[in-house]
């Protein structure tokens, strides 16, 4: 059974499993002792089924805290350029929630594969055009060079100012806060950023935040790249609550125990944090000159 076909049976996996989206109109099923909870190689399908189903109810069944089913859309921005894990990361998390339309949309207006700045391509699911009016979340990925590109492209900056205006939430990740405020979406907002443009939010009136996700009012924006994956369960629990984003958590294994202990300026090596910022420092440079 490869992994696809896994996800079907299992609770999330990509989703609450499809098959069971229907589970809320099922009959009460009788809880499996302890000895049944236990993991076993000779379950019969319908076994598993059973147990599936059992436990999926029980999480309906939860009357505070948990939403298992909404249509949310969630308009997420493909630029070339943009940093791969920044918007996959998100992606992933926000794929869970069942029933959520999830748009990935391209500036161009077709469906070509946009390369990200690692040299992964990902295809756009639909034209801007074809874009919802109203959103509950728009996204905005960062990146380096790509991303100050994208800063001096006009057609894609009115884009984003004019899903930010129709949506619940406007969020980013990375340096992606910078397009937010090349939108004029920052000013008197508290943000964050990759540590190495932190510095730079003042330039478009926001309030840096050193912190991996900072909320201000619907703006919502997650620190350089991993910080997506807890910008994502963040915003899952605001929409689902904190057990569905518990639920993904474990079923994603987020369970971080880096082998080196480098993962913020504060914390890393002085000899590696400095030569690091002497490496982005024309890079930063792009970015103040894009402002």
């Amino acid at each position: 059974m490869d992994r696809r076909q896994f996800n079907k049976l299992a609770l999330l996996g990509g989703g609450l499993a499809p098959f069971l989206s229907g589970c809320s109109s099922l009959a009460k099923i009788q809880a499996p002792n302890a000895g049944q909870t236990a993991v076993s190689a000779h379950l019969s399908k319908a076994e598993a089924e059973k147990i599936s189903r059992n436990a999926h109810e029980k999480l309906m069944g939860l009357k505070d805290d948990f939403k298992m089913h909404d249509e949310e859309h969630i308009a997420m921005l493909l630029y070339p350029g943009f940093a791969a894990l920044d918007l996959v990361g998100p992606q992933y998390l926000f794929a869970a929630m069942m029933g959520a339309k999830i748009y990935l949309i391209s500036p161009a207006n077709d469906l070509k594969p946009v390369t990200s700045g690692e040299g992964l391509a990902i295809v756009p699911t639909h034209t801007p055009s074809e874009c919802p009016e109203a959103l509950d979340i728009f996204f905005v990925p960062g990146g380096a060079n790509g991303t100050v590109e994208a800063m001096k492209n006009a057609q894609l900056i009115d884009f984003i100012a004019s899903k930010a205006a129709v949506s619940n939430y406007v969020t980013s990740v990375c340096t992606g806060s910078l397009l937010l405020g090349k939108a004029g979406l920052l000013k008197g907002k508290k943000a964050t950023s990759h540590w190495t443009t932190l510095e730079l939010l003042p330039e478009f009136g926001a309030i840096p935040v050193k912190q991996r996700v900072v909320w201000d009012g619907k703006l919502i924006t997650g620190g350089g790249v991993t910080a997506g994956i807890d910008f994502g369960l963040q915003v899952v629990a605001a929409l689902r609550g904190k057990t569905y984003a518990q639920t993904i958590q474990l079923e994603a294994e987020y369970d971080p125990a880096p082998p080196y202990d480098s993962g913020s300026p504060e914390k890393a090596d002085p000899f590696v944090r400095d030569n690091l910022k002497g490496i982005m420092t024309p890079l930063v440079e792009n970015f103040r000159r894009a402002i």
